[in-house]
């Protein structure tokens, strides 16, 4: 489901267009087609470490277009020129810390759904690192919880964004082949080093459409494959057609037919607001359900 969500993003953004019935724009199919063209060379065609460089392949060839075509234009070169080169994080929100019992409801459903999808981003990483893979190793997988609670939990306290697992990532190191823990530590020390400089930090984030919806096209490719794969790894039995196909099709109808759920309780209405949400929900309650079995019934004496 979190494929499902990205899929109207990766693909708004490719053809250019942000509102239902509005034209596509040819310049932006354009410069997506190249961009997501080049990922997929580099991913497909070379060998050795240059596979590790594919994304960056294709974010230069779609900066390079959309500088060209004037998507990329005066005004995001003027925001550039404006952001110091240097500058200090801001650390704010310690003294503005409150809680609601309102949103208690709303906070255990968010924190479900994210930490089942953290779940599942891990589970993903042990698939790719090992192509024997069977079952996942709760003890690493509760370890890999652990330390996204922590750090979603501390980036809240300090005033920042909460810091998750990416499912998009990780479908992207699996297309590169980066999937060394090394990497990673050099990944967190970089990210540290980004924190300071906003003009790198502004290069990103005033990157073109249609190169961002290329970018989605070609990590979500390997997601909906790695997905697959987890889900049918292990095997597949009733219980599990039951509570991957019951959970799709209630979160899937949520997106096909939006006012569908509109006469719901009031209270439910947070169950009802994302079709990720809902689908998880679904998902979790059929799987403790369908795992509670039948006693066996009680053998009658022989006569």
């Amino acid at each position: 489901m979190v494929v499902e969500s990205l899929i109207p993003i990766g693909a708004s953004k490719f053809l250019g267009i942000t509102f239902e019935d509005e034209p596509i724009s040819s310049s932006s199919v354009a410069v997506a087609t190249a961009t997501l063209l080049a990922m997929i060379a580099v991913n497909v065609w070379s060998h050795g470490k240059l596979r590790l460089y594919g994304v960056l392949v294709g974010l230069v060839t779609g900066y390079i277009l959309s500088l060209a075509v004037g998507i990329f234009g005066p005004e995001q070169v003027e925001m550039l020129r404006r952001s110091p080169w240097v500058a200090l994080p801001r650390i704010e929100g310690m003294t503005d810390l409150a809680f609601r019992w309102s949103l208690l409801p709303s906070f255990l459903i968010v924190s479900t759904t994210g930490a089942l999808k953290t779940m599942g981003n891990l589970i993903m990483c042990e698939k790719i690192n090992d192509a024997d893979w069977k079952t996942p190793d709760l003890q690493r997988v509760g370890g890999g919880l652990l330390a996204d609670s922590v750090a979603v939990t501390v980036s809240g306290l300090i005033g920042g964004m909460a810091s998750d697992t990416s499912a998009s990532n990780v479908a992207l190191s699996s297309a590169s082949g980066a999937t060394s823990r090394v990497i990673g530590y050099a990944a967190g020390g970089l990210f540290v080093v980004l924190g300071f400089p906003p003009k790198i930090s502004g290069l990103l984030s005033v990157m073109p459409g249609p190169v961002m919806g290329a970018i989605v096209v070609f990590v979500t490719s390997f997601m909906i494959l790695s997905g697959v794969q987890i889900i049918l790894g292990a095997g597949v039995d009733t219980r599990k057609i039951f509570v991957v196909g019951v959970a799709l099709v209630f979160g899937l109808s949520l997106d096909i037919v939006p006012g569908i759920y509109g006469g719901i309780f009031s209270w439910l209405h947070p169950l009802f607001d994302s079709s990720l949400t809902l689908a998880a929900i679904v998902a979790v309650l059929l799987n403790l359900l369908l795992r509670v079995r039948q006693a066996p019934l009680p053998s009658l004496p022989a006569e």
